[in-house]
């Protein structure tokens, strides 16, 4: 923020794809103005700007908030224009039924000033008063609500944003508190952690995901923003935009923080792999970048933290290799090793864990995270705690022979391997819970409740460190298919409608307003 304005810096934010697939990285700009404009039959919106350095800008205007997940962004029901060297403009409009894309010249100096206008049945945008483009409404902004992504594409270049104005309301959206009412899980839970992922744009700019969030759970986990690749986007350019909104929040509803991630294989940005693959960073500087990048993230939230995944899905598959990272290839097994200490250095008060998936049940995998546990005690090395994700199906195709609505992991199961990591000494959490059903069947959301409810039995008996759920309503879950915004998925407890299902009822049930302890965990 600046006296005369707002200066936005070029971060380029991409999602880098699956190592293994060819696709490009995904253009990630931020939802980055906690405002929104409401709107209504013919509207205006004008944005005063300065360039600097700037020669690509984009303006992207929302008419529903975007969706992002690992690899994917979906922007739906936008228009988005990108001014180039100051004198072209491409546009492209994205909806479900249509996707429309032009350019045009745009007479831009270095004081210029954006319109975005609907016009009749009409969407118009002009820079300095002169159209670029005008094209059929699509119904872009039938819900009345527009949301604003300012972005640039060259890292550190700049542009200053003035002024705003509209002819609709503007409507600010900062990040406070929400009431508090007994019954919730949060009331119910006391002194236990019940856990959420969260989706930052929703947390800011939708309502009922904010209050809930705030008045059912006692700890959150960020879903995306604390990611390398959303955290570093460029090499030394720091992004915290998004990361002190989710920290705030939780500080304003009296919630704990349990970072993710830092070392893992799938949130790499691309600059690093490209860096490592071409020879212009070295294993020295992947090791450098590694420690700066802690030091930086855990030193901005020094005591802001009760604990992180630090290290994430480590291994290959079901084998004990570990994955062929750029942290693996440059580091080798010591990156683990490297990154613990480093994370300890900076802040010695966050408790540290691994987090990987498949080690829930007895077997070489849930065997191979044990090893590597001693392996690192044993060297002295600060690792205070394993995630266990528990990603669940039932009635999969894989699944075909086995009873209906029979996930792979019993509760049995998961106190075996609670019990068989708290023999080491370190604290064990349930971290990235949901339970996808690929059919339906009658009895499926009655199943499906009595199972997030042995889970949660199994870690309140098992004395786990928390009970966290990967999301808490189908709205935003990862689940969601990536080609299809309205494609919600079912494995969370509440429904895309906000309303609470079986699930929500049968974990309220396991935790009964009374909070007996025993060595601080509730009975």
């Amino acid at each position: 923020m600046q006296s005369s304005g707002v200066l936005f810096e070029g971060l380029d934010r991409k999602l880098s794809p699956l190592p293994e697939s060819t696709d490009a990285p995904v253009h990630n700009p931020s939802l980055n103005l906690a405002m929104r404009f409401q709107v209504s039959g013919d509207f205006e919106i004008n944005i005063t700007a300065t360039l600097t350095t700037a020669n690509s800008t984009y303006f992207l205007f929302h008419g529903v908030i975007p969706m992002v997940q690992d690899e994917w962004y979906y922007a739906l029901s936008t228009f988005k224009a990108q001014i180039v060297n100051g004198d072209w403009c491409y546009w492209t409009m994205y909806h479900p039924d249509n996707t429309e894309s032009g350019n045009a010249a745009a007479r831009v100096g270095t004081n210029v000033i954006y319109t975005f206008k609907r016009e009749g049945a009409e969407l118009v945008f002009l820079t300095n008063g002169v159209e670029v483009t005008r094209q059929p409404d699509l119904g872009l902004f039938d819900d009345g609500v527009v949301y604003l992504s300012l972005d640039e594409a060259n890292v550190g270049a700049t542009f200053l944003v003035t002024q705003i104005t509209t002819t609709g309301t503007v409507e600010e959206t900062p990040v406070r508190s929400v009431p508090k009412t007994a019954g919730t899980l949060r009331d119910k839970a006391g002194t236990f952690r019940m856990g959420t992922a969260v989706a930052t744009y929703p947390m800011v700019f939708d309502e009922q995901y904010r209050a809930i969030l705030g008045n059912e759970f006692n700890q959150i986990t960020p879903e995306n923003c604390m990611k390398f690749q959303f955290i570093q986007p460029a090499r030394g350019v720091y992004d915290f935009y998004e990361s002190d909104k989710l920290i705030d929040y939780a500080e304003r509803n009296g919630m704990e923080v349990h970072g993710h991630t830092v070392a893992w294989n799938e949130a790499t940005p691309q600059w690093l792999w490209k860096g490592w693959n071409d020879g212009t960073i070295t294993a020295t500087e992947v090791g450098e970048i590694l420690d700066e990048h802690i030091e930086t993230l855990f030193g901005r939230y020094k005591g802001r933290m009760v604990s992180f995944d630090l290290i994430n899905e480590p291994f290959m598959g079901w084998t004990d290799q570990l994955r062929d990272s750029v942290w693996f290839q440059a580091l080798g097994r010591g990156y683990i090793e490297r990154a613990l200490r480093k994370a300890h250095e900076v802040d010695p008060d966050v408790l540290l864990f691994i987090n990987e998936w498949g080690c829930e049940e007895t077997g070489d995998k849930q065997d191979f995270l044990f090893n590597l546990v001693v392996e690192l005690q044993t060297a002295g090395v600060p690792i205070h705690g394993v995630g266990l994700q528990m990603h669940e199906d039932v009635n999969a195709e894989y699944q075909a022979s086995w009873p209906p609505n029979t996930p792979s992991v019993t509760k049995a199961h998961l106190k075996s391997a609670i019990a068989r990591f708290k023999s080491l000494g370190i604290e064990v959490r349930v971290s990235e819970l949901d339970i996808n059903q690929h059919q339906i069947y009658a009895d499926t959301p009655q199943a499906v409740a009595d199972w997030y409810a042995q889970y949660l039995e199994a870690c309140i008996e098992e004395g786990a460190h928390s009970f966290t759920m990967w999301g808490f309503t189908d709205r935003w879950s990862s689940l969601n298919e990536w080609y299809d915004y309205y494609h919600h998925g079912n494995g969370l407890i509440y429904d895309a409608q906000y309303q609470p299902k079986l699930s929500y009822q049968a974990l309220a049930n396991k935790l009964p307003s009374t909070h007996p302890t025993k060595n601080g965990y509730l009975l």
